[in-house]
């Protein structure tokens, strides 16, 4: 929501999504609660890189 009101986050939603599958594949079994990775990102969502606090 942020994102699409211009507000940069510094958040990098892909670099997320892409944890969530490392820990779903060391946790088997385990529920890992959320739906966005199952519905995806909106096809208007333009993702900016993430930025890393000095």
């Amino acid at each position: 929501m942020l994102a699409s009101m211009g507000i940069d986050t510094g958040i990098d939603i892909n670099a997320l999504l892409a944890l969530r599958r490392q820990v779903e594949a060391l946790l088997p079994g385990e529920t890992l609660h959320g739906t966005l990775w199952r519905a995806g990102l909106p096809k208007t969502f333009a993702s900016s890189p993430s930025r890393v606090a000095a």
